[in-house]
């Protein structure tokens, strides 16, 4: 098992070094496309060889697909680490960690065939971190998913402890859906503002309303998001500008829960339009589906989880962010597991940041959980 746990690691530090971002992960698939043509598979290139797809027909009668994203996030690595980013890109997602964890897997696959209950289908999809529609949605259009009856998937946290993992059934993860709004104004010199209409104040009134309508909404669901993230115009100290335009997000876990949202935030626009007499363009962009956990999945999962896991939690809050794991839903159930990856000794850090790390002696045990559901009969 040493041997595994040595490949796993050395897999992750060697993609931790060569990151890459949205659906330019050719260099990362042909990586993991040759690792499995080593370990005997017969893969398959998708998304115009940004991804990958290894099956294993083992004549069962059901079909478990494993699934990890493959890219890394536009930002520059601050960590010291002898497996620092070569780039300036970086895993502070920790997709290097998910693809080593599946190799891993595959790897032990291969020595345990005989021992297997279920058909594998292993998938590495690129451009889980946009740009929209996702790397999930090309995959499903490509109709190479055929008669898959589970599909899992781990997401590492540093919020949890090694040895930890989590999940949440029903609503996990939300739809991080996308909005846009320009305001038109006229602009002008600063010294006479008389003479313009400064967009910049109308834009600010807007935030602020939008803000009322979230903390409004928030009352009777603590469960979504309305955020204005970018605020911006063309002016300077002595220009008003025509125009100024906020960007945000806008979250939430049903369709009829975006539309209300969509429609509601579309009130706010109108209505500030109406006051000040002025032309504003809203656009509300529909992002990934949110992540709907299966619970005979999650139940299946924390079964074998309890041989070499910890702590096995259930979560009784969704997350908020946008995963495209959700996609895979329209096939098949899915889940999607949290895994802990913080050692006793490290603070805290989240998602996305540049000194994002994870403790590696994680992941073994998070392949020979996936591994173990193979060898069983509960689906």
């Amino acid at each position: 098992m040493n041997d595994i746990k040595n490949y796993i690691i050395s897999t992750r530090r060697h993609l931790h070094m060569h990151p890459e971002i949205g659906f330019n992960t050719h260099n990362t698939a042909n990586f993991i496309f040759d690792e499995l043509v080593n370990m005997g598979y017969n893969p398959k290139y998708v998304v115009d060889n940004a991804g990958v797809i290894a099956k294993l027909d083992l004549g069962k009668s059901k079909t478990i697909a494993f699934r990890t994203d493959m890219d890394a996030l536009n930002i520059k690595e601050v960590n010291d680490l002898s497996y620092k980013s070569t780039n300036d890109f970086m895993h502070a997602c920790g997709h290097d960690g998910h693809m080593s964890i599946v190799l891993g897997l595959a790897k032990m696959i291969m020595n345990e065939k005989d021992n297997l209950n279920y058909n594998v289908c292993l998938i590495f999809q690129p451009a889980e971190e946009g740009p929209l529609p996702g790397g999930a949605t090309k995959i499903l259009e490509e109709n190479v998913l055929e008669n898959i009856d589970a599909f899992y998937a781990y997401h590492v946290s540093n919020k949890y402890k090694t040895g930890e993992v989590a999940i949440k059934t029903d609503s996990a993860a939300a739809a991080p859906d996308l909005y846009d709004v320009v305001v038109h104004g006229v602009g002008c010199h600063a010294s006479t503002p008389s003479m313009g209409v400064n967009p910049n104040l109308i834009i600010s009134h807007l935030v602020l309303e939008l803000d009322k309508l979230y903390k409004k909404l928030l009352a009777n669901n603590p469960f979504l998001v309305i955020t204005t993230t970018t605020i911006s115009s063309n002016g300077a100290y002595n220009i008003i500008p025509d125009t100024a335009m906020i960007k945000g997000t806008a979250r939430s876990f049903t369709n009829e829960e975006r539309n209300m949202l969509k429609n509601e935030m579309g009130n706010v626009v109108n209505s500030i339009s109406n006051i000040y007499n002025v032309k504003i363009d809203f656009n509300f962009h529909y992002a990934y589906d949110p992540v709907i956990n299966d619970k005979n999945l999650a139940d299946i999962y924390f079964k074998h989880a309890n041989k070499y896991m910890n702590n096995c939690i259930t979560l009784e809050k969704p997350e908020m962010i946008g995963e495209d794991f959700s996609y895979y839903r329209r096939l098949a159930p899915i889940c999607l597991v949290w895994l802990g990856t913080r050692d006793n000794n490290s603070e805290i850090i989240d998602l996305h940041s540049p000194k994002f790390s994870i403790d590696e002696e994680a992941l073994l045990n998070a392949s020979l959980v996936f591994l173990d559901i193979l060898k069983g009969t509960d689906l």
